[in-house]
Order: C-alpha cells, then sequence, then structure tokens
C-alpha cells in the first residue's frame, strides 16, 4: 500500500503551497511567506489518526491520577526528530521550501509501506521564530522510537544526497512534548535523576493545562484524508 504526503498549509503558507503545486524545484524562487506551522501526515490511506497522534488525554489523565506528578516512562516514551533547514541567505521561505523538497524525497522514496513499514510520520513544518538565520525546522513524530529510529537513518542517508545547492540540513533527537519537560523539577538535573526517581512534579499546573490544550488544538489540524 502507498502512502502520501499530506499538507495542511498555514494560512500564511499559502505561496508555499501555491510553488508546491507549481512544481517549483529552486527554493529560491518562492515568494516570501509568513510565520506558523503547516501539518503533515505520511501514512497510508484508511490510517486511523487515534492510532498514531500522541495522547493529549492519557497524559492529561495521568498527571491527575498522580497528583499533578508524571512518571519517566510516559516522558522517555515520546520523542521527536527536528530537521533544521539554514542557508547562505538567511531567507526564511527558501528554508521552508528546501525542508518541503526533503519532505517530497522522502515521499519518492519511502511511499510503499509494504517495503518500509516503519516510514510513517505525522509532524509540522514551519516555525514563529523571529531569527531567520536560526533556520526553519520540520518535526517529525512517529508511532514508536524503533520507527523513529528507521526514520533518522533513512534522513542519514537521504539528506546528504540531496545536494540542494546553498542550504545546509541539520538533525537532531528531542523529547517529543516540548516544552512540558521545562515545568518538570530536576528533569533536566543529572543529580537528581541519578537518585532515581521515577516521577516529576510539575511545577505550573496550570501551565501545563494550556500546553495540553494548545496540543489537543494542533492534532486537529492534522489531516489524514486528501482535502
Amino acid at each position: 500500500m502507498r502512502r502520501k504526503l499530506i499538507i495542511n498549509w498555514h494560512q500564511k503558507h499559502g505561496e508555499l503551497g501555491f510553488a508546491a503545486e507549481q512544481g517549483v524545484v529552486d527554493p529560491r524562487e518562492v515568494n516570501e511567506c509568513g510565520k506558523g506551522w503547516s501539518y503533515v501526515t505520511f501514512f497510508p490511506s484508511g490510517t486511523k489518526h487515534e492510532t498514531v497522534l500522541f495522547d493529549v488525554d492519557g497524559l492529561d489523565r495521568v498527571a491527575h491520577e498522580h497528583g499533578y506528578f508524571l512518571p519517566l516512562d510516559i516522558l522517555m516514551r515520546h520523542n521527536k526528530i527536528v530537521v533544521t533547514a539554514r542557508s547562505a541567505t538567511p531567507d526564511r521561505t527558501a528554508q521552508l521550501y528546501a525542508l518541503y523538497l526533503a519532505l517530497k524525497e522522502f515521499e519518492k522514496r519511502f511511499n510503499h509501506s509494504g517495503d518500509f513499514p516503519q516510514h510513517g510520520f505525522y509532524g509540522k513544518l514551519g516555525g514563529f521564530f523571529d531569527r531567520p538565520e536560526k533556520g526553519r525546522v520540520l518535526v517529525i513524530y512517529s508511532t514508536s522510537d524503533d520507527a523513529l529510529m528507521e526514520i533518522d537513518e533513512s534522513l542519514d542517508e537521504m539528506l546528504p544526497a540531496m545536494r540542494l545547492k546553498g542550504f545546509d540540513f541539520e538533525k537532531k533527537f528531542s523529547n517529543g512534548l516540548s516544552d512540558i519537560p521545562r515545568l518538570l523539577q530536576g528533569y533536566d538535573d543529572p543529580g537528581y535523576r541519578k537518585t532515581g526517581a521515577q516521577y516529576y512534579r510539575i511545577t505550573d499546573p496550570n501551565r501545563f493545562e494550556k500546553l495540553l490544550e494548545q496540543a489537543r488544538v494542533d492534532l486537529t489540524r492534522y489531516l489524514f484524508v486528501q482535502p
């Protein structure tokens, strides 16, 4: 079964979507667009979103059950790959389109789910930060860490081979819960972790709830059927 790349373009990314429809191959030829996130899915037709997307309600339930403490095993379960595109000229639109071209190359290579069963993912493309020299990012989530490692290895092979003149890609692993680790007492403290602690206290429950609400809104923007 074939996978199809589906992108729900942010309203300020219209120029990217138009360039994609026209088949533009040089990112520097794309008209400037605004900041925001466009949402990407790459799964076979018929995939049910609840079998793939992050269980926000489950995380909320666990936090309440433990008095606003989170168990370490949940935190270690969720990771993401962050691909950053940078260019000699800090043009955020061109950087974003370079990431789109990387997505299309990934689709071309790994669209057959029978040959590459672990290569389905969902994620988002863009960024809100103001400094274009930081580059623009593609954030990739998958169904498990094993699948994420398969994707990571494929990106290691694919990205250098693209040879997109004037653009470089960097890649790293990160915790998939984004800002939540910053709200956990001792989570970034090696000394605290050496104590063998299995639970981390949420220092700001109100901020935690707001982050979960933002995540719920985020999840509604992933498309599993081509509009």
